[in-house]
């Protein structure tokens, strides 16, 4: 399988959460992995965020870029060039999407393989992929 993860189904992989066990047991079963180079920027800022809240001790928060790093070495990170950017930007009008949301629904759809999987928590983006012919995993079913 194909895997493309998008950020909320990348975080889980970094710590404990609802759909933690879901993401990583779509990761092992996967024989690729993929996300948009934005995904280590979005992963990294969610985990800031995660620390300013005081979810996160700065231990943890650590440890987790460190995790980040070490998964993000087996990710096939797809370029948010210029063709992806524009093609971003017509899902986000298309579908209306939020920016890193865009980003990920063109990334996927760029794959353009029907062994591909995408995995999301969002509602928002995982109707995008549908009605764009992905298939799709809800981390939250």
């Amino acid at each position: 399988m194909i895997l493309y993860l998008d950020t909320s189904a990348l975080v889980p992989l970094l710590v404990t959460e609802a759909s933690s066990a879901r993401c990583r047991s779509l990761w092992d079963a996967a024989d690729l992995v993929l996300c948009s180079a934005i995904g280590h920027v979005e992963a990294s800022a969610a985990l800031a965020r995660a620390q300013r809240s005081g979810r996160l001790s700065p231990n943890l928060t650590a440890d987790a870029a460190t995790l980040l790093d070490a998964l993000w070495s087996d990710i096939a990170a797809m370029p948010a060039d210029e063709p992806n950017l524009r093609a971003a930007s017509a899902a986000a009008l298309r579908h209306g999407l939020r920016g890193f949301d865009a980003v990920h629904c063109a990334a996927a759809q760029a794959v353009a393989d029907p062994g591909l999987v995408a995995a999301s928590g969002d509602r928002d983006l995982l109707a995008a992929w549908r009605a764009e012919d992905v298939q799709v995993v809800d981390t939250f079913a």
